[in-house]
This record gives C-alpha cells, structure tokens and sequence, in this order.
C-alpha cells in the first residue's frame, strides 16, 4: 500500500460474492495481474486496484490512487458495493462510509493519503510528530 492510496474494505453480507461481482468490477477498473491464484485484481498495484480474495470468506479490498482524481470512477465502485449488497470501511479510520458519491468524496479528500498528495513533507512532519499508533493484541 503506497502514501498515496486511500484504503476500503467492502464488507460483504456473506461468505460469498454473487456469480456477477466480476462483471460489475470490470465497469469499473481493467482486470490486472495478481501474484496470488485464490485471488484476483482489478487495476494496477501502485495506482487504483481492487483485490478479491476468491476462498471463503471471500473478500473485497480497494485502494485508490489519489494523485489522479477520478469521480467516475469512484462511482462506478460505490455502485458496485451496492449491487453486491455490500457495506464500505475506511480501512486507515475503521469507520463506515455511507454508500453515496458526496459521503465517499469527502472521505477520500480527508484521507491520509489525500493529506499525504497535498503536501508529502507536511504529512512526514506531522507523522513524526503523531506517529500513527497501532492497536495492541489482547
């Protein structure tokens, strides 16, 4: 994961993903190469991508370049999410972001990886001061 992508996790309403999840991820990024066969991936590793972890429980994780601003796309993601009845977590926040381009655009445009973009010597300075703490394990 790179500084300047901004990471989702989709969670789905089961174990699954429906028979159509690839047609819909097609709309919204070219099929790419992943390293790993029980997983596939949209897009491109240091830009937008999407990977799916095709074993059960499946799973749904995207990331988006935020260098290039790309509101079409992220609406073609968000419909997706929605077709597969899926639900949206900032994975830096682990909050939920509602399913609407409004909600999902200011999340992108407060993002760490949109403060990192702005101004990347800014955002080393302020991590020094503020390192980002990870959660202990029980």
């Amino acid at each position: 994961m790179a500084a300047w992508q901004a990471s989702f996790h989709v969670v789905l309403p089961s174990t699954t993903l429906p028979t159509d999840y690839a047609e819909w991820l097609r709309r919204v990024l070219p099929p790419g190469r992943h390293w790993n066969t029980s997983s596939e991936r949209w897009g491109d590793e240091d830009g937008d991508v999407i990977d799916v972890s095709i074993e059960l429980p499946a799973e749904v994780f995207a990331r988006f370049d935020l260098r290039t601003w790309r509101p079409d796309m992220y609406e073609r993601f968000l419909t997706f999410v929605q077709s597969i009845g899926g639900r949206l977590r900032d994975a830096d926040e682990d909050i939920d972001v509602a399913l609407n381009p409004e909600a999902f655009i200011n999340n992108l445009r407060h993002s760490r990886a949109a403060r990192f973009v702005k101004d990347p010597h800014e955002y080393f300075d302020e991590l020094r001061e503020n390192p980002i703490r990870m959660p202990e394990k029980p």
